[in-house]
């Protein structure tokens, strides 16, 4: 559900960037400071620390609905949020009340404004974080799935205190700036968060990512899982309300038809990852964690703007936030396998300048592309303007009509006058934009 009153949020999220330092700063003493003075709220619970390229919101979704079908008090942290910043913290699946989220942000501030110089305060991901772990100690959870920013050595949420699990979705390129521009590079970036002796859970795949994970576990005296090796997955069913599967563990499990809400051919490896995390955190963690828990979270889990299906005045809208080569790849798997036979697809597409736009395009070709509408998120500086990225569409799909419209209201607008399955992609923040005026 849609909290439509996020007008709350949004004077919070601006008060946060003007007491925050601006962009992106690597480096945890800020962060460390900060929690310090707060009584060091992140080592109250534990943890299950989720990283990756692509897949981890889904997955840490999936595995804090398990745990909360457990009977664990669950806080569920992401980023970044679609409509307005409450949506990044829920426990037990419901969003925290506004005034819970007021009185943390105080304290947060006023530590802030006390003991920080202006040119070396937390950024707004920081403190936002900050605001999250005082939040959950506040609320005396029992375990917290965290969803990594960045993510790596240098991530806020890397200062988690009591990790009883590090998860790893796929890993690829992005954040290239800061994480390295090979997919060796930012593995070790990313898997240098597993914690020692604590139980670590990746993906899988290729080797060199994988001989960086074996060694670093090794180094770290961790129990080391990869998941496309201990797990087989056999897709039974796979529709627009979801998919069905069967999967095999290394640990003796057995788990026949099953099945999750979430949309889209990459749901059943990132909500089997989940199963099996669950699987490994029943082993001297969390034993009420069960075979019925397991089932009954996946059913319920849910995970918006990721292959989401809405159906809206006769049409068929799918919200995808894919914004890079392997998201897009997904995307186009997930459209081919879903799709009837010979449908058109429509796309209205906005992307980040920093992004690859050239190579994620170049995943969708094949697909039955009539149209290509281009816009631009509003406000957004690092938005691609919608005039840019249709001379790079029309480079790439030269048979399809590519149309420009900036203004994203008369965007969706166009797009909802066509025939055929309508498709909004190519960023998180363009999805979060859509879901405001589809709100309104």
């Amino acid at each position: 559900m849609i909290d439509k009153d996020y007008a709350s949020y949004d004077l919070m999220e601006q008060d946060i960037s003007v007491v925050a330092s601006p962009g992106i700063r690597p480096g945890l003493s800020r962060m460390a400071k900060c929690l310090k003075l707060l009584g060091n709220p992140q080592d109250k619970f534990k943890a299950v620390h989720v990283l990756g390229t692509n897949g981890k919101g889904s997955t840490a979704s999936s595995l804090a609905s398990i745990l909360t079908a457990s009977g664990l008090k669950t806080a569920l942290y992401t980023s970044p949020h679609l409509i307005h910043m409450g949506e990044r913290l829920r426990i037990d699946g419901f969003l925290v009340e506004q005034n819970k989220w007021q009185e943390a942000w105080e304290e947060v501030k006023s530590i802030i404004k006390d003991n920080f110089a202006a040119e070396d305060r937390p950024t707004a991901f920081e403190l936002i974080t900050a605001v999250c772990f005082l939040i959950m100690a506040r609320e005396n959870v029992d375990v917290a799935v965290v969803e990594a920013g960045m993510g790596g050595r240098l991530d806020a949420t890397n200062l988690l205190g009591n990790v009883a699990l590090s998860l790893f979705t796929t890993i690829s390129l992005d954040h290239t700036s800061y994480l390295g521009t090979t997919p060796s590079q930012i593995a070790h970036e990313k898997f240098a968060v597993i914690r020692p002796g604590a139980k670590a859970l990746y993906m899988g795949g290729p080797d060199d990512v994988e001989d960086v994970f074996i060694a670093r576990c090794m180094k770290m005296v961790a129990e080391g899982h990869i998941f496309s090796r201990e797990c087989v997955v056999r897709p039974r069913h796979l529709s627009l309300d979801g998919v069905v599967y069967d999967l095999w563990t290394s640990r003796g499990n057995c788990f026949c038809a099953l099945e999750t809400r979430l949309a889209g051919a990459y749901q059943t490896q990132n909500t089997a990852l989940a199963a099996f995390g669950a699987v490994l955190l029943s082993e001297n963690v969390f034993p009420s964690i069960n075979r019925k828990s397991i089932r009954d979270g996946l059913l319920s889990a849910r995970w918006p703007g990721r292959f989401e299906v809405i159906r809206l005045n006769g049409k068929t809208v799918i919200l995808d936030g894919a914004h890079n080569p392997d998201g897009m790849k997904a995307l186009a798997v997930s459209l081919k396998s879903a799709l009837p036979a010979k449908e058109d697809v429509v796309i209205l597409m906005a992307m980040m300048k920093d992004k690859d736009i050239e190579g994620a395009l170049e995943k969708l070709e094949g697909l039955p592309i009539r149209k290509i509408i281009c816009t631009q998120v509003p406000g957004l500086q690092r938005s691609k303007q919608a005039q840019e990225l249709a001379i790079i569409v029309q480079e790439v799909f030269p048979r399809s009509i590519v149309a420009i419209e900036p203004e994203l209201q008369r965007a969706l607008d166009e797009a909802m006058k066509e025939n055929g399955f309508i498709v909004i992609c190519g960023s998180l923040y363009l999805i979060g934009a859509i879901k405001k005026i589809m709100g309104s």
